[in-house]
């Protein structure tokens, strides 16, 4: 019984528990989210590194995806396209060159943007298209669509693509909570709904406009606020990366 007991109190402690620099970790699972079809998000894809999926991203034009920096190792990467699973369908493509923002820090994840160009354009169709970079962040309150391949609040990896709507949340109160929030980040999310691993470098929706890009969890459980890269804060940067790659 006290055992039980100490388990119950252990789970309500870390539920409620403020955040902390460490548990502040790369995104990897829409939580409380719902089946969706690529036709319904076009620009989504999943970025692979030896045929598995990794990340999400978002495509820009006929040859760029835009992606979270830290989605980006030491190794060869592709993307597939096309496809609401992440394992089979659509077009599956080489990236050629990548671009990481120059002030990139992987220690606490800040300036978490990169820049993809594919090895062959790939054919726009209803299951391919491209989506615009914002211009602004959008207002406190706004709702928002995040989407990908991440784990599901039953933790399990789906195959199918989900997507969950969260609400962009005031940067101050955020930046109380977690400690590792920038002036460049945007905070989203609702109680029981969020994104987490996987789910990385995947798009922030509104209004169909980029506005992040997935980058960093809450906490450990992943039904706190995320933090996404602000896409009108770096798009001046990613459009001169887009010319140069």
């Amino acid at each position: 019984m006290l055992s039980q007991c100490f388990h119950l109190l252990l789970a309500i402690h870390l539920l409620i528990l403020p955040v902390v620099p460490e548990l502040l970790e790369p995104s990897e699972r829409i939580i409380g989210g719902i089946s969706m079809d690529i036709t319904n998000v076009p620009w989504q894809v999943s970025l692979q590194k030896y045929g598995q999926h990794t990340c999400g991203g978002s495509i820009y034009s006929e040859t760029i995806v835009i992606t979270a920096a830290h989605c980006i190792g030491d190794t060869s990467h592709a993307i597939r396209a096309g496809s609401s699973l992440h394992d089979s369908g659509g077009v599956l493509v080489s990236v050629k060159s990548i671009i990481i923002h120059p002030q990139y820090d992987r220690s606490n994840h800040r300036n978490d943007v990169a820049v993809l160009k594919l090895s062959r354009p790939l054919s726009f169709s209803d299951s391919i298209q491209t989506i615009p970079l914002a211009e602004k962040d959008p207002p406190t309150g706004s709702m928002a669509l995040s989407t990908g391949w991440g784990l599901n609040s039953i933790y399990v990896k789906p195959q199918q693509l989900r997507g969950v709507e969260i609400s962009i949340r005031w940067k101050s109160v955020c930046k109380w909570k977690y400690p590792f929030m920038f002036n460049e980040d945007i905070c989203a999310g609702r109680i029981g709904k969020g994104v987490c691993n996987g789910d990385s470098g995947g798009p922030l929706v509104v209004d169909g406009q980029l506005v992040g890009i997935s980058s960093r969890k809450g906490n450990l459980l992943c039904y706190g606020s995320s933090l996404f890269a602000s896409v009108s804060y770096y798009r001046n940067w990613i459009l001169k990366a887009i010319e140069s790659i």
